[in-house]
């Protein structure tokens, strides 16, 4: 009768294999990466922005140009541009803006090691846009992955996303 038992499913095997922690060193991005990339898209971020500016007051517009309508436009793209760069470039399957592919590092989901997707990439920069609006939130958030073991920010624990090495893939790497 002993031998009309199933075997352990491979299935189960393999998920068990990938929970377990690894030997070797962490693929977690370091806190200077995350910084640098982060410091990267800001400025990629202030570039058009600058050039509108320095267009519009290079021109000196006077109260009755429509250089001032340009400016307002202006202000409303400063404030959905990052949502949608952050959004579309994190929720891809690469999980990399710009700033990340230059200091080689990228979002991944915490727990399948794939893509975030939109929707948490949207509600990742949204998080972090809210704790912007208190000082001592984004203090945290920005600081949190010196001391987590994971290297996560808060807007990482919120979303279940993790910053990675780009070299490094799902959770085989961890």
């Amino acid at each position: 009768m002993v031998t009309e038992l199933p075997s352990y499913p491979e299935e189960a095997a393999e998920r068990e294999a990938l929970a377990a922690p690894t030997t070797g060193e962490a693929a977690y991005a370091s806190w200077l990466s995350r910084v640098g990339a982060y410091l990267l898209d800001t400025l990629i971020l202030l570039i058009p922005l600058a050039i509108i500016l320095g267009v519009i007051f290079a021109i000196d517009p006077d109260d009755s140009s429509g250089a001032w309508a340009v400016l307002g436009i202006a202000y409303v793209v400063t404030l959905l541009l990052p949502f949608v760069y952050f959004t579309v470039l994190h929720g891809n399957e690469r999980g990399q803006t710009y700033g990340k592919r230059a200091a080689k590092i990228r979002v991944i989901s915490e727990q399948t090691g794939g893509s975030i997707g939109y929707g948490r990439a949207f509600g990742r920069y949204g998080i972090m846009v809210v704790f912007g609006f208190f000082f001592l939130p984004i203090v945290l958030d920005y600081l949190w992955p010196l001391w987590d073991s994971k290297n996560q920010a808060l807007h990482d624990k919120v979303v279940g996303s993790i910053v990675v090495r780009a070299g490094r893939q799902g959770r085989n790497a961890l």
